[in-house]
C-alpha cells in the first residue's frame, strides 16, 4: 500500500475508494458487468417464476414463455426509455454496458403480459403475483451490476458511506465523476429491492386478496424510486418541470396500478352479485 500517493490517500480519507470494473474479463473473454448481471437476473427470475406457478394455479410452459417474451419486452423497453430521454439512439456498446429506464420497461412488460395473460384466459393479477419476488431479485441483482458499472451514480455527498470512483474506462462509458465522494445511489436501490423481496416473502404466508403481491410491488418500489431520485446524480435520466422522467413515471405506475385493481375489485364484486 506504500507505492499509494498522497493524493490517492486523501482521495481514500474522503470516501470509500471504488475502482469499479465496467467490464469482467474472463481469459480472452471480456463480458459487460451490467450486461452480465442483468442476464443472470433475467434467467434467475424466469426459472423461479416458472417454479412458483402450480402454487397459482398457472401452466409452467406458459409463465416460461410469457416471462421471456416479456423479460425480452422490458429490456428494449427500458432501452427506448432512455433514448427518447437522451433524443438521440445510443451505440449497441452503450445498450450493453450501461442501465436502461427500468420503470418505461416494466410498465412495457406489464402491459405485453396483461394482453397474453387475457387472451391465453389467465388472470393478470395471479400471474403478476406470480412474477412479483422475481421484479424484486431483479432490482437487487441489476442494480449491483449498476454500481459495478458506474453507471445511475449519485450526487456529491460528504456521508461517511459516500464512494468514490476512480476507474476511467467507468467514467468514459457512464460519465461518472471520478475522485469525488458519491452517493451509492445504485447500492441505495438495491436495498429498497432487497426490503421489496422480504416484504413479499413474508406477505406470501399471510391471507391476501389475488394481485396483493404485484401490487405491493408496484407501490413499493415507485414510492422508493421516487425518494430515491432525490440523490441521483446521472443527467441522463432526463428532468421535466420539477421531477425527473423516473418520478413521472413512478406517479403513473402507482396511479395506474391501483386504478386498475380497484376497477378489477369491483368487477369482480359486481360479478358475483348478479350469481
Amino acid at each position: 500500500m506504500h507505492g499509494d500517493g498522497p493524493a490517492q490517500e486523501m482521495e481514500a480519507q474522503r470516501g470509500i475508494m471504488a475502482n469499479m470494473l465496467p467490464f469482467i474479463e474472463l481469459g480472452p473473454i471480456k463480458l459487460p458487468t451490467y450486461g452480465f448481471l442483468l442476464c443472470v437476473s433475467l434467467l434467475a427470475g424466469i426459472q423461479w417464476a416458472v417454479a412458483r406457478a402450480p402454487r397459482f394455479g398457472l401452466p409452467a410452459d406458459f409463465i416460461y414463455t410469457l416471462s421471456c417474451v416479456s423479460a425480452l419486452v422490458a429490456v428494449v423497453g427500458a432501452k427506448l426509455t432512455t433514448w427518447a430521454i437522451a433524443g438521440v439512439p445510443g451505440t449497441l456498446e452503450v445498450m450493453f454496458t450501461t442501465a436502461g429506464t427500468f420503470l418505461g420497461g416494466f410498465l412495457l412488460a406489464i402491459l405485453t403480459a396483461g394482453v397474453t395473460s387475457y387472451r391465453a384466459g389467465y388472470s393478470i393479477w395471479s400471474v403478476g403475483d406470480c412474477a412479483a419476488p422475481a421484479f424484486a431479485l431483479g432490482v437487487v441483482l441489476v442494480r449491483i451490476g449498476c454500481f459495478g458499472a458506474s453507471c445511475d451514480y449519485g450526487l456529491p455527498t460528504d456521508v461517511p458511506w459516500g464512494v468514490v470512483f476512480t476507474n476511467p474506462v467507468a467514467a468514459q462509458f457512464t460519465g461518472i465523476p471520478l475522485g469525488l465522494k458519491l452517493h451509492p445511489s445504485q447500492l441505495y436501490e438495491s436495498a429498497l429491492g432487497l426490503s421489496i423481496l422480504i416484504t413479499l416473502l413474508w406477505m406470501e404466508r399471510k391471507p391476501r386478496k389475488s394481485g396483493a403481491l404485484v401490487l405491493t410491488f408496484a407501490t413499493m418500489y415507485s414510492i422508493g424510486r421516487f425518494v430515491l431520485e432525490y440523490w441521483r446524480g446521472d443527467v441522463e435520466r432526463g428532468i421535466y418541470g420539477p421531477l425527473s422522467t423516473s418520478q413521472w413515471l413512478s406517479l403513473g405506475t402507482v396511479a395506474l396500478f391501483w386504478a386498475f385493481f380497484y376497477w378489477t375489485a369491483k368487477a369482480r364484486a359486481a360479478s358475483l352479485q348478479e350469481r
